[in-house]
């Protein structure tokens, strides 16, 4: 019998994305607070699956969660995956998030503090290169790495890897690049109409783009799946894939 998580509406709290609507726009693209105003509307509208992937982390989390561990989120934003999961725990839990914007630290915290009557929530503003996972039961890094200068990535998996307690597990989700041309192409044209679809104008779709040109810089599923082997993990799946984003899961 499936949890009733999955027909739970998100916390989603944002003024509606039209940030790339009519210039000027951010470019670099740059989690700032203007970003954070409509980030919720943003993600939503712009990953695919996104509820299912928030759902299935929620899900993976509760299954493989050990009582006395830390849960983290990095690159938690406004704290939509820790809001859920601690709605449908039922253990207390300590609850921690970890996103290098402020902005997004305040959204969450507003989004949290209901939560810290049964679980202990600790948010940081920490770049995630620069964290420890000291006795970490589960990590959650959703659309996180992609961010991260590729040299980087290794070294936060590493650390993960390193924090987690024995059966501790990682849940991943990245955009990727397909290594055949031709499908690239082909995901790159669905995708944007995904965001069509979304009510995003070819305007706003092809400005976004521009905006993320050299900030986010996906790999390969297979290049991802060597960078957690290299860290350590041995069991290691794809749990959901759509066109060119993937959500991955590790145990240690």
């Amino acid at each position: 019998m499936m949890t009733d998580f999955w027909d739970t509406e998100l916390y989603l709290s944002s003024d509606k994305d039209e940030l790339f609507e009519r210039g000027p726009w951010p470019k670099p693209f740059a989690f700032n607070e203007d970003v954070v105003r409509v980030f919720d509307d943003m993600v939503s509208r712009s990953v695919p699956l996104y509820k299912e992937v928030v759902a299935c982390a929620v899900q993976w989390a509760k299954s493989y969660y050990q009582p006395g561990t830390k849960i983290v989120d990095v690159g938690c934003s406004t704290g939509t995956f820790l809001e859920l999961l601690g709605r449908f725990l039922k253990q207390p839990a300590t609850l921690v998030g970890i996103d290098n914007s402020k902005a997004m630290l305040l959204k969450a915290r507003e989004k949290l503090s209901p939560l810290e009557v049964f679980h202990t929530v600790e948010l940081m503003c920490e770049s995630a290169e620069n964290c420890r996972f000291e006795n970490s039961g589960i990590v959650v890094m959703n659309y996180t790495l992609q961010f991260l200068p590729v040299p980087q990535r290794q070294q936060v998996l590493n650390s993960v890897y390193e924090g987690l307690v024995p059966g501790g597990l990682l849940f991943v989700s990245e955009k990727v690049r397909s290594p055949h041309p031709q499908f690239q192409e082909t995901m790159t044209r669905h995708y944007e109409a995904f965001k069509a679809k979304n009510g995003y104008a070819k305007t706003e779709i092809e400005r976004k783009k521009e905006a993320l040109e050299n900030v986010l810089i996906p790999l390969t599923e297979d290049q991802q799946m060597q960078m957690l082997r290299e860290s350590g993990f041995e069991a290691i799946d794809v749990l959901l894939k759509f066109h060119n984003f993937v959500s991955f899961i590790a145990l240690k």
